[in-house]
């Protein structure tokens, strides 16, 4: 913990002392003192995402009633699908019986707690199935405290206890008290609502978990929020690792009367990466997937609570556009729906604004640029770019990378994540971060299936960050530089890449280039859904024709003379430029069997070869 967290730290420890042993009756986590708990679908005036979502929950836990408990059947080393599943069933049923009533919700919530607690164990070597269960429970175990038999609390309080407490005082398994990734906010957050749960039965374990939770949190606090907001991990893992820390805050707040000085440690940033996220969702119903995302957009609901903190409810414009075209079936993280209800009855929010902004960037371990036109068509302009370091969580080999929209059409594509188990199944070492690990050998994770240069089919080095130097805000030019010089410093003597766009449909890629003492076979690719075929282009310059929803675009790439040169400096021909269609399924070029296929996808690629100490700027234009 760094100095400046320290005194947070200890105020919270007073705080703890300050409270007493005594917290206020059941249901005290995620329920407000004076606020209806629990609010209605049926209230007068109710908007109709708030229907909507009461009616979701409501389906899942009529389902729920004709379905087995859930068993402990693991996927690979997970345990983690029967813990979010038992979590969902868990907070669906226990909201379901509290706003609805039904004897039936409560005893199938019951049902389920002590079939999990009857569990030999939640999984303690992947602690997220430890910490998500203990959420489930302790939910459950709150919000239905009056329908348990003293029995059935016995059982659970000795779950909780054994499976959750006892697991985590192993500190090979419990590392997520050190870590500043996801894994501390969702272990934390499982532990503290066990906590809060069932203080009164087991006061001194408690304490010492709440105690445990308040030193190691911050870690990941100042790692993961940085001034401006962006979130190293990514969409997913923001919908994640921010949905749980939410979560956090809120039970610290609602069950002891103080977050202990935790929010404070980070909110200007804490409440900034709400921003990051607003941008991070596209026009076309698709996400700035870098790292481990997905492609599609998903309802961030998390930012209902980010609205009511900031007083800024046009954070949830774009969510509450992708819920209500899906009618509430794309959700983040869709386990933790209720809250979003608990959240919006905080505040009115039957206006939602139109965002007041069109561009965002950040710094911070993983600097991105964000650009879109407008906010209401799906034929806006979209461009995201990053920078970043490759050996940061979840991150790809894909430093320099970006995608574009414009005219409904996602013209510069990511293909996202790979599912974990197809390739831990397999054997494959997916979490080593080091050069040489396999890691960098999955297409969808590796450097030849991003938007960026390689150089002699070198893998780029991970252990340098790309910084984002400049950005472009406006006067006809919206995008970003990139230093790429040391990432590449194998080949390159130099390399720094500009992007960006006229905010209409034209887009803009320059990579200015310096080679060392050998020749160098550059390729800049481009990953596209688009259809696309080769075109001749003159002597320096090749290019493709690109169509997609009827539209037609031409990508072409030129070597610019005026920045070629030999030391010192004497005119030269310019290198010709040489383009191919690469298929992104195998068999094809870096591809292996155990890749996902891409269907609809294929990689543009030109390729430039320079010869040594040479300088030389490559213009690549789409429109």
């Amino acid at each position: 913990m760094t100095k400046r967290l320290l005194p947070l730290f200890f105020l919270g420890l007073l705080a703890i002392a300050a409270t007493g042993r005594e917290l206020r009756p059941h249901p005290r986590l995620l329920t407000r003192p004076g606020d209806h708990p629990f609010p209605s679908a049926e209230t007068a005036g109710a908007p109709v995402w708030v229907r909507q979502a009461d009616s979701v929950i409501t389906a899942f836990s009529d389902e729920v009633l004709t379905l087995p408990p859930v068993e402990r059947i693991k996927t690979g080393k997970r345990l983690l699908g029967i813990s979010r599943e038992a979590l969902k069933r868990i907070f669906y049923l226990s909201y379901t019986y509290r706003v609805h009533g039904g004897d039936a919700y409560a005893s199938r919530a019951v049902d389920e707690m002590l079939a999990v607690c009857a569990f030999s164990d939640w999984n303690p070597s992947h602690f997220l199935d430890v910490g998500e269960m203990a959420m489930a429970v302790a939910i459950g175990y709150d919000w239905l405290y009056g329908v348990l038999t003293p029995e059935e609390r016995e059982k659970i309080v000795k779950a909780l206890k054994e499976k959750a407490f006892d697991a985590s005082e192993n500190k090979k398994q419990a590392w997520f008290y050190t870590a500043e990734n996801n894994w501390n906010s969702v272990c934390n957050a499982g532990l503290v609502f066990a906590a809060a749960a069932i203080w009164d039965e087991a006061p001194e374990r408690c304490e010492e978990i709440l105690r445990k939770s308040l030193e190691s949190n911050p870690k990941t606090l100042e790692a993961s929020f940085k001034k401006d907001g962006g979130y190293p991990e990514g969409y997913n893992y923001w919908g994640y690792g921010v949905g749980f820390q939410i979560l956090l805050f809120d039970a610290l707040e609602t069950a002891f009367g103080t977050d202990f000085g935790l929010l404070d440690s980070c909110r200007e940033a804490f409440f900034a990466s709400a921003e990051f996220m607003q941008f991070m969702s596209s026009p076309t119903g698709n996400t700035f997937n870098f790292s481990d995302s997905g492609p599609t957009a998903k309802g961030q609901y998390m930012q209902a609570w980010m609205a009511w903190k900031t007083g800024n409810p046009s954070l949830l414009y774009p969510e509450l556009g992708i819920m209500e075209k899906s009618r509430f079936r794309s959700l983040s993280e869709e386990r933790l729906l209720p809250f979003f209800l608990m959240a919006l009855s905080r505040f009115p929010a039957t206006d939602i604004p139109v965002p007041a902004k069109n561009v965002y960037s950040c710094g911070g371990r993983t600097p991105v640029f964000l650009y879109r036109s407008g906010w209401e068509s799906p034929d806006d302009t979209y461009l995201g770019i990053k920078g970043g370091l490759t050996q940061s969580s979840h991150s790809h080999s894909d430093q320099g990378s970006f995608i574009y929209e414009s005219e409904g059409v996602r013209w510069a594509v990511d293909l996202g994540m790979q599912n974990y188990y197809s390739l831990e199944r397999l054997g494959l070492d997916l979490w080593d971060m080091a050069q040489d690990s396999e890691r960098w050998d999955i297409f969808r994770i590796g450097p030849f299936s991003h938007n960026i240069l390689t150089v002699n089919a070198h893998k780029p080095k991970v252990n340098h960050p790309a910084k984002m130097v400049r950005t472009w805000d406006g006067n006809g030019r919206f995008g970003a530089e990139v230093e790429l010089g040391k990432i590449y410093s194998e080949d390159l003597a130099a390399c720094r890449r500009e992007v960006w766009t006229d905010g209409k449909d034209g887009l803009h890629v320059r990579d200015f280039l310096e080679t060392g003492d050998s020749t160098c076979t550059v390729r800049w690719a481009l990953c596209t859904a688009a259809e696309a075929r080769t075109v001749p282009g003159k002597r320096g310059s090749g290019a493709f024709e690109l169509s997609g929803n009827g539209i037609e675009k031409r990508l072409s790439l030129t070597v610019l003379k005026d920045w070629v040169g030999q030391k010192p400096f004497r005119r030269k021909e310019v290198p010709p430029v040489r383009a191919e269609i690469l298929p992104t399924t195998a068999p094809g070029p870096y591809l292996h069997e155990y890749d996902a296929p891409n269907p609809g996808t294929q990689m543009l690629c030109f390729y430039v070869e320079l010869p040594p100490h040479t300088r030389v700027r490559l213009e690549t234009v789409l429109r």
